[in-house]
Parts: structure tokens; sequence; C-alpha cells
């Protein structure tokens, strides 16, 4: 008989079409937003196969009272924060027209831990030489949706970081427009911003890029948010089904990306340029598999953690995946 597992993801078009894993009958549940999914499971932790985040995985690993939950992570990466760097947007009078003005301003975000603020602060760091304390950072979302105050994070001394939290009843939005933090971007779960007469959205797909590419010149790395946790309960009967998982994602992930490639004939003059340009900035592939391809990007978010005062040391990041699943 298949073991029938709960998972839990984000409407993602690499999962289109679900993967078929030999011995699993998965039951799907599917989240608008990320950030739902990512707080119901802190509070519920009700899937046995689910999408999360990495930062907050890696601060759950550093806190003895986490590791009940006995998660094990399989090196699947099916998501980038690039939305929510578009979505940069700042108040008029501000002077900030890019990322790299953003030294000695008020900053907000929906969640100081989530992974797209912690890749944020890497590449201010790499890229500009801003550094997490020359911020003040603002946490966007109320308490009631943010994921540091359930892990306990956002109220801590954080290495002279200077962290200011929302409190129930006022928005982001509402300090933005009111100029009384410069910048911010926003999330539609908890921390939504809109432009306006005094706010505008600066964020554009050629500064994302150019901040992205630059990274990658220093780094060899892309910022991706998200990693596949399962309950290590369900590997102790069958070792193998880790590696069988990590399979099935990955060849579900390539189909999806030979339907994109004959999609784009559908709609490209030359279909094959964007995709030649992207391999020779960033490699073949986007959203690269395997916990060797993606030691150097796990081990920045977790040494990005540790500046930012999170964790306390960086982790054994072999010992955070599936036994069965290291040599990938």
């Amino acid at each position: 008989m298949a073991l029938r597992l709960k998972a839990g993801y984000s409407r993602n078009p690499r999962l289109s079409q679900l993967p078929e894993v030999e011995g699993l009958e998965l039951e799907w549940q599917f989240f608008e937003s990320a950030g739902e999914l990512f707080l119901h499971q802190l509070k519920e932790n009700s899937f046995d196969l689910f999408e999360f985040s990495i930062a907050d995985f890696l601060v759950t690993q550093s806190l003895p009272e986490w590791q009940h939950t006995g998660w094990q992570a399989i090196p699947i990466h099916l998501t980038k924060p690039l939305s929510l760097f578009l979505g940069l947007h700042a108040h008029n009078r501000s002077g900030v027209k890019d990322y790299g003005d953003l030294k000695g301003k008020r900053f907000g975000l929906p969640d100081f831990g989530m992974t797209a603020a912690v890749w944020l602060r890497i590449m201010l760091r790499t890229v500009y030489g801003i550094q997490p304390q020359d911020i003040t950072w603002y946490n966007g979302r109320p308490p009631s949706h943010r994921h540091g105050r359930i892990l306990n994070i956002d109220s801590k001394p954080l290495n002279g970081v200077k962290l200011i939290n929302m409190d129930e009843g006022r928005s982001l939005n509402d300090l933005l427009q009111a100029g009384e933090i410069d910048a911010a971007y926003g999330s539609g779960f908890g921390a939504p911003l809109t432009a306006s007469s005094q706010v505008t959205q600066v964020g554009s797909s050629a500064m994302v890029r150019q901040l992205i590419v630059e990274l990658y010149k220093r780094e060899s790395v892309t910022p991706v948010n998200h990693v596949l946790l399962i309950k290590n309960q369900h590997l102790s009967n069958d070792p193998g089904l880790a590696l069988r998982i990590f399979q099935a994602f990955e060849a579900h992930k390539q189909r999806a990306y030979e339907r994109a490639r004959q999609n784009a004939e559908a709609y490209l003059v030359l279909p094959d340029d964007d995709f030649a340009r992207q391999a020779d900035e960033f490699g073949q592939d986007p959203y690269p598999s395997g916990l060797s391809n993606n030691r150097r990007m796990l081990t920045l978010i977790a040494e990005q953690l540790v500046l930012d005062g999170l964790i306390p040391v960086v982790p054994d990041i072999d010992g955070l995946f599936a036994e069965a699943v290291r040599s990938t």
C-alpha cells in the first residue's frame, strides 16, 4: 500500500502538473501565498512534505525548542524572490532610486527574517558594501502574520541591527505614504504596498537583473528562497524515499522547462534568445537541484543569518538534509 502524505506548496509554474513519486500518494494543498503556507506550517506542523523558507528552516534548526518537528531537507529549489525585489517602492522625498541608495535609510519589508530579506542584505553587502547596521529596518507584517514572532527572533538584539516591529492596526503602507519610512518592498500576505502621488514604484526588471548579475559575478549564485522539507519520521522505514522524491521533482522540473521552450515558440520571434541570454549569465538551469549545486548558496544564507544575529553559527549544511540525498 502506498504511503499517503499531506503535501503543501505555493502556486508554481514548475509544479503545474504534479509529480508522481513511486510508493507515495500525495494529498496536495496549494496556497496562493508562500508566506501563508509557512505561517500555517509553523503553527500547525500539519504537512508531511512541504515547501518552506530556507532562512526560517535554518532558524528552526538552531533552536532546541523546534527540534521536535523532525524536519529534514531535500535539495529541490523551485522559487526565487524576484517579484519582491521588483516591488521596491520609495517615498518621493527619500532620494531612493534603486537599492544602492538605501544606506542610512529607513526600510520596510514584510518580515526581517524571511529569505528574500536575507538575500537583499546579502546583495546590499556584496554589491554595494551596505551592512545590515547601515539601515533602520521595519518589520511590516502585523505580529499575527509574522514568522519571526512565532520563532521569537524579532525581539532579540541583532548584532547592532536596528529593527522596529509594526504593531497591529498600523500598516507598512501607512508609514511609507506618510514618509515615516523612506522605502519598502511589500507582500500581498500581510504587508501590501500601493503607488500614489507620494510613493513611486522604482523597482524595475533591468535594475533587478543587474543586481543579480553582479551577485552572480561575485558569488556564483542567484537568489533562491525556498526548499522542500519532509518529516524525518517518514524516512526511517524507507531510507530511499527522499532520493525518489528528489528524482521525481527534478524530472518534473525538466519537463516544465521543455514545455516552456515549446510555448515560447508561440510568442517570441526568436524563442531561443532569452534562454540563451539567461544561460550565458546564470547557467543552463535557473533552479538547479542537488546539494552540491546549492551548498554555496545555502552557506551564503547561513553566513548572512549569523551577521544578522538570527542564528548563532553556520550549521553543518549536509546535516540539514536527508542522508539519501546528501550525495546529489
